[in-house]
């Protein structure tokens, strides 16, 4: 994982991580093979999980770890609120692996 600009506020601190879709069997059929995420994360522990791909939307989730696992609070594509039942699969399967590397996996 590299290191990069906070993507919100000064204090967050952010890391790149590289999803290879195919490898982690999430790849749909029109999906993306592979996904970046940029996960920054401030003083109170709050994480902002930006996922883009190529030829997709870009999307911004704002999360927290709980057991293990990404809790998402917000959902946004774009810039603009969406409810959960318009998030593609393969953008919540990104923000579980994005979860497990954080807590610790690969």
């Amino acid at each position: 994982m590299a290191s990069r600009q906070p993507a919100h506020g000064g204090s967050a601190q952010s890391k790149e991580i590289h999803v290879d879709l195919v490898a982690e069997g999430i790849r749909e059929y029109r999906g993306p093979h592979h996904a970046l995420a940029v996960v920054s994360v401030d003083a109170n522990s709050s994480l902002r999980i930006e996922i883009s791909a190529a030829s997709e939307l870009d999307w911004q989730l704002d999360a927290r770890i709980a057991g293990g696992s990404v809790e998402v609070g917000r959902v946004f594509c774009e810039g603009d609120s969406v409810q959960d039942v318009d998030v593609p699969d393969w953008v919540e399967r990104v923000a579980g692996v994005v979860g497990e590397r954080l807590d610790g996996g690969s």
